[in-house]
């Protein structure tokens, strides 16, 4: 076995010598928390903020929800398309007992995967929510990568958690709602982006005195801090329902504090910069239980990122809180999901695409459609 890694790792870095084309930084336009119903609606959500998901998105909408709810086991596994394919090729190679050489069947998984986002990730989202109070826990787990062809990878990897507290009223005959919410983040893992001169860090150990450079634990980042969410619901009339949603995640900027492992400092993570990030949603039928919303988002306008990663479009019919179906378009690229709920089940699907370039679009290879599967049962 450790004579078949040490060949892949030979061919790897064989393969981006023999390349020439450049790297693109492959960096999600990130969010505190992912909903996955949000997700489904091309995470045009500020403006809707009509569940749990308002503690991350909108603190305003708990002021506009009408009875309690809360969960407790709901976990959401979510995973690229492209490592389904890779985890498939591999499984393939480590059963075959064809005579093809191991290295010419590892290089030609490198090549079909080079440039492309690897992703996987667990995540659970409890939560305890009143009108106008709630409170939850966004803690998610998992990893991501990219390889490129000059012998660059873009590696994130590692624990995130967020806990918000948020209030929310509603003023002038519940037409305006405004909500705020305190939350405590942290962060520990790897993020980074290894060139060539970095590559000696995944074989150095530290335990190994004669050693020398940098080794993977240089590169481990944890810490801890405090930050805030303000937001804004705004609806004229009841007529179709039409709000203007308005958030600012971060307020001012959420910094951390180093953090120590076993006596060892880690690395201080970077600030998460303040997002202003503005939204309409309408809903232009309803007949009983059954109903369409439709939304429209710009996040992070405040932010030096392309308009292309940061508009977004959805809707969704639902048949009370059975039955919703979800579409959208998020950077550019469709989405959709579906949510069930009965009795003590709840199951959340969606599928969507991630774009990891400078611009939605730009390059094929890195748009990273994924996949996301939540279950909710009893609370």
């Amino acid at each position: 076995m450790g004579q078949l890694v040490g060949k892949i790792f030979k061919i790897a870095v064989c393969t981006g010598l023999l390349a020439s084309t450049t790297s693109v930084s492959a960096k999600e336009l990130r969010w505190t928390h992912f909903g996955v119903r949000p997700m489904a609606m091309g995470n045009a959500y500020v403006a809707v903020a009509d569940d749990f998901n308002a503690i991350f998105y909108n603190p305003a909408g708990l002021a506009r929800l009408k009875s309690w709810s809360g969960e407790l086991i709901n976990p959401t596994v979510t995973i690229s398309s492209n490592t389904v394919g890779a985890a498939s090729s591999i499984g393939e190679l480590l059963s075959s007992s064809s005579s093809k050489s191991t290295e010419d069947e590892v290089l030609s998984i490198l090549q079909d995967n080079t440039g492309r986002p690897q992703y996987i990730n667990i995540s659970e989202t409890p939560h305890l929510i009143f009108p106008g109070f709630g409170i939850g826990l966004g803690l998610s787990a998992g990893a991501s990568l990219v390889v490129h062809r000059d012998i660059s990878a873009d590696v994130e990897s590692g624990i995130r958690a967020v806990l918000p507290i948020a209030f929310a009223k509603n003023f002038f005959e519940d037409r305006l709602s405004v909500g705020a919410s305190v939350k405590i983040v942290g962060r520990g893992g790897v993020d980074h982006t290894f060139g060539i001169n970095d590559i000696s860090a995944f074989t150095n150990k530290s335990s190994d005195g004669s050693s020398s450079g940098a080794k993977l634990e240089d590169f481990v980042e944890g810490g801890y801090g405090v930050g805030g969410d303000v937001g804004v619901l705004f609806t004229p009339i009841k007529t179709m329902q039409p709000t203007l949603g308005l958030s600012i995640t971060d307020l001012g900027g959420t910094t951390f504090k180093k953090a120590d492992v076993l006596g060892q400092a880690l690395g201080t993570p970077a600030s998460t910069l303040p997002a202003v990030n503005a939204g309409v949603s309408l809903k232009p039928w309803q007949l009983g239980s059954m109903y369409l919303l439709t939304s429209v988002d710009a996040h992070a306008v405040n932010q030096p990122a392309h308009y292309s990663k940061k508009f977004n479009l959805g809707a969704e019919w639902g048949w009370g809180s059975v039955l919703k179906v979800q579409t959208g378009l998020h950077q550019g690229s469709l989405s959709g999901g579906v949510q069930l709920d009965v009795f003590l089940l709840t199951l959340r699907f969606v599928t969507y695409t991630e774009q990891l370039g400078t611009i939605a679009g730009q390059d094929a290879n890195l748009q990273d459609r994924r996949y996301a599967l939540q279950l909710k049962l009893l609370i």
